[in-house]
């Protein structure tokens, strides 16, 4: 597998601080590797644990289904083009049985209107948070508890900030 360097350094499990070093040893039993994000992110212990805690609030046991965090996950990065988060929002999506055309069509005609309305939010907080239609508000208000609607909103955030991260110091996915 080639891969091309991030714009910064990888931080090593050597190189790696304490909680750095213990957030490795978790992904490398979980996954079998430290992605690249993490190696990158760990030049700055504090900016990575704080993100991995939060990632996982954000994306674990949650008022919002997990399948809709992944879908909204997928679409945001798909805006942003960042082809890292696209490339795992894809993989995760896959392990919930979506196919290769579920996911190239993440907005279908599948989803319920409660997802679609989720959906439209997602992509108009990251065009346009600071103008957000009341009317889709309300929508959102109609299908969605306040606790949901943080949840949701946390979500894009979340992946509008990791995939400008991503994108400005070159973390790419591994090519194959």
């Amino acid at each position: 597998m080639n891969s091309i360097p991030p714009l910064v350094h990888l931080v090593t499990d050597d190189e790696a601080k304490e909680q750095a070093k213990a957030l490795f040893e978790q992904m490398k039993k979980a996954s079998g590797k430290v992605p690249k994000w993490m190696r990158v992110m760990a030049n700055c212990e504090d900016v990575l644990i704080g993100f991995f805690t939060m990632f996982k609030a954000i994306m674990d046991d949650a008022p919002v289904d997990k399948l809709l965090k992944w879908r909204i996950a997928l679409k945001i990065s798909d805006i942003n083009k960042c082809e890292f988060c696209v490339s795992v929002a894809k993989q995760q999506l896959k392990t919930f049985g979506l196919s290769d055309e579920e996911i190239e069509n993440i907005e279908s005609k599948d989803l319920s209107e409660k997802e679609n309305i989720a959906m439209e939010y997602a992509v108009a907080s990251t065009e346009h948070a600071y103008n957000i239609d009341p009317e889709l508000m309300k929508k959102m208000k109609q299908h969605y508890a306040d606790e949901q609607i943080v949840e949701i909103s946390s979500v894009v955030g979340l992946f509008n900030f990791i995939n400008r991260f991503n994108d400005s110091l070159g973390v790419l996915p591994d090519v194959e």
